[in-house]
């Protein structure tokens, strides 16, 4: 179902954001995000202009993880920053390394990487990414599996992670009746 109809408006900026992941090979997963940004008009920055058909910013990120979602490598590439010297921080990203995706994600980011030490636009694609990681990994890190008991096991991750998954709601109610706790 779409939004309600809006107000006469015209577009002003458009952000893209691709996240993608893969199975490896090798055991591992690559996670990989891509975010482009463009104006309807001509850009003026103190360093540079752009005309309405080129990317305002066009960068790359990969995550290598494995099944536990501790990232093993990372890399960033901008193709076009804001600025002249924004590609300079690229390096910078392999210091996820060894971090795990989950609670205190976020957190653990903006401690690496948060300020001077990192990008904002890829910084805000890191938590898309993890959430990317871990809707592909979902089954092959057991958040849900069925037990011989005819039961269901969900982990202590999903639970009371979001609405649908609140020890209190009726879907967990419905088809998690173990992790079920009435108001």
């Amino acid at each position: 179902m779409p939004l309600s109809e809006p107000a006469p408006r015209a577009l002003s900026h458009s952000r893209h954001l691709e996240l993608k992941a893969y199975e490896r090979q090798d055991g591992l997963w690559d996670v990989e995000g891509h975010i482009t940004d463009h104006t309807q008009n001509d850009y003026d920055m103190l360093d540079s202009r752009r005309t309405a058909d080129q990317a305002m910013h066009d960068m790359w990120l990969r995550l290598t993880i494995d099944t536990d979602l501790v990232v093993q490598a990372a890399e960033a590439v901008m193709d076009v920053g804001a600025h002249g010297p924004c590609h300079l921080v690229a390096p910078n990203y392999s210091c996820l390394v060894g971090l795990k995706m989950g609670p205190g994600w976020n957190r653990a980011v903006r401690e690496r990487l948060g300020g001077i030490k990192g990008c904002t636009h890829l910084n805000e694609m890191l938590a898309q990414m993890a959430t990317t990681a871990m809707q592909s990994l979902f089954e092959v890190v057991g958040n849900i599996v069925d037990r011989p008991d005819g039961g269901r096991y969900l982990s202590p991750g999903l639970r009371n992670s979001c609405y649908a998954y609140a020890e209190n709601s009726p879907y967990i109610r419905d088809y998690f009746p173990d992790f079920y706790q009435a108001d």
